[in-house]
């Protein structure tokens, strides 16, 4: 049973992650804690309230396990429009996760704020359910965590459909921006993904955001869809919204192990 009051626990420059970050396949990080926790370092790096994150991208270089882990942040391009910075998590000397943020001015322009709702139901009325089964008996790890509404699950058709909580902050004591919000939960889209004729399991190898505006509230919903090749090699895709409406995209590559 997983109790802890947070994903990481930071010591100073390192963050050490909880059993509730972990991932199913071993005693590793899940991608999406790795995903958030960079996030957090990149708004904090840019420190501008005035710019956007208009794309986050997080190549998942290598497996991260356990162990304190340490961020470094460097400007990639300093524009009065667009500034671009990097995040490279490192465990020891050597690097395991890199985060590169675009970051935009706002400009005020006519025009309504924000696109059509959801065409799906959610998330207050649809029922409680688990991102993956438990009766796979996987690890413990953060997909136990994340609260999930499923609207369409992975059997439906060639959309999925879910609504998605993470409860726990990145930090105690610290809320959780957003953006971080939003890239914990998107490395959920494999997982979260309709099932084809290849079965897994699918592991994604990145992790891409497009962002037009903020999440409002706490809930994020998915409309993912997914196409994988006999090659091994696939791409998921999904529309993301609040309860407003459409708030952007995320994608990710993956790659198919298949059992046996």
């Amino acid at each position: 049973m997983l109790d802890d009051d947070a994903l990481f626990v930071q010591d100073g420059e390192t963050f050490l992650p909880t059993d509730s970050a972990g991932n199913p396949w071993g005693e590793l990080t899940g991608g999406g804690p790795v995903a958030g926790l960079l996030a957090r370092a990149l708004e904090r790096a840019a420190g501008d309230p005035d710019l956007f994150t208009a794309r986050l991208t997080v190549d998942l270089m290598r497996p991260v396990p356990r162990v304190p882990l340490t961020i470094s942040t460097r400007p990639l391009r300093t524009g009065k429009r667009v500034k671009v910075w990097e995040a490279v998590l490192s465990t020891g000397d050597h690097v395991v996760t890199r985060a590169v943020g675009q970051l935009v001015a706002r400009t005020n322009v006519d025009g309504p704020e924000a696109g059509p709702v959801p065409q799906f139901a959610g998330p207050d009325d649809v029922a409680d359910g688990r991102l993956i089964p438990p009766e796979l008996e996987l690890r413990e790890g953060v997909h136990d965590i994340v609260q999930a509404r499923w609207v369409d699950d992975q059997v439906s058709g060639p959309t999925s459909r879910v609504w998605l909580r993470m409860p726990l902050p990145l930090l105690a004591g610290e809320s959780i921006s957003p953006l971080a919000h939003v890239a914990v939960l998107v490395d959920c889209i494999s997982a979260a993904s309709p099932l084809g004729e290849i079965f897994g399991p699918w592991i994604n190898t990145d992790i891409t955001l497009y962002l037009h505006r903020e999440l409002e509230g706490e809930w994020l919903g998915l409309e993912i869809e997914r196409d994988l090749q006999p090659t091994g090699i696939g791409v998921v895709r999904s529309r993301l919204h609040d309860r407003r409406g459409p708030i952007g995209t995320a994608g990710e590559a993956v790659v198919v192990s298949q059992f046996g």
